[in-house]
């Protein structure tokens, strides 16, 4: 790897914390100087501004993520158990990665800021392109009826953050334990395959 890509990679690692700990508005660039060992001329070489700093920010976080979530569709094997192991990592990933202190951060300064939503929703939007994949496959399949699978994705997903993301974020509910998120898992996949299994 190129020196020039090490400090970018440095730049954006050290502005993840630093948007982490002071929020966009806070945010100072020479701590993130200061945190990635660079120079400021080095800092606006790579990133214009600090939106576009804050974009790549999450960007680098959201794509991390989704390298990490595998979901690869199987006639052979159940799909409560499919979806069971995609549904536990999208939680690993959202609770042990930066997800829910970043996911606070970018909430609060969305609703100061607006105008950062909408390239953040659109990263967000890429996320899940894999289940949506995975149902179009089921569908094929004759497994799940011949429905949306976006809409299908999105389903899923809203029973999912409803669960285990909004309380947290909003109503600053405890982490669930281990034992909690298989059974809510359960009682999530239940009803949605209840509702769209042929």
């Amino acid at each position: 790897m190129k020196l020039s890509e090490k400090k970018r990679i440095a730049l954006i690692e050290a502005a993840q914390q630093e948007f982490i700990e002071y929020g966009f508005t806070g945010a100072n660039m020479d701590r993130v100087c200061e945190r990635a060992a660079t120079s400021k001329r080095t800092l606006y070489r790579h990133f214009e501004s600090k939106d576009l700093l804050f974009i790549e920010s999450i960007r680098a976080v959201l794509d991390s993520q989704r390298a990490r979530l595998q979901l690869q569709y199987s006639p052979a094997m159940g799909l409560d158990q499919q979806l069971r192991e995609y549904l536990h990592a999208k939680l690993e990933s959202m609770y042990e990665d930066f997800g829910l202190p970043l996911a606070k951060m970018v909430i609060s300064e969305f609703m100061r800021t607006p105008e950062l939503a909408e390239n953040y929703l659109h990263q967000l939007q890429r996320q899940d392109e894999l289940l949506e994949n995975w149902f179009a496959q089921a569908i094929t399949d004759n497994k799940l009826k011949a429905l949306d699978p976006n809409m299908m994705s999105n389903m899923l997903m809203c029973l999912l953050k409803g669960n285990f993301l909004w309380p947290q974020l909003v109503a600053n509910q405890e982490m669930p334990s281990l034992e909690q998120r298989k059974q809510t898992v359960d009682e999530i996949l239940a009803l949605f395959l209840d509702g769209y299994r042929c």
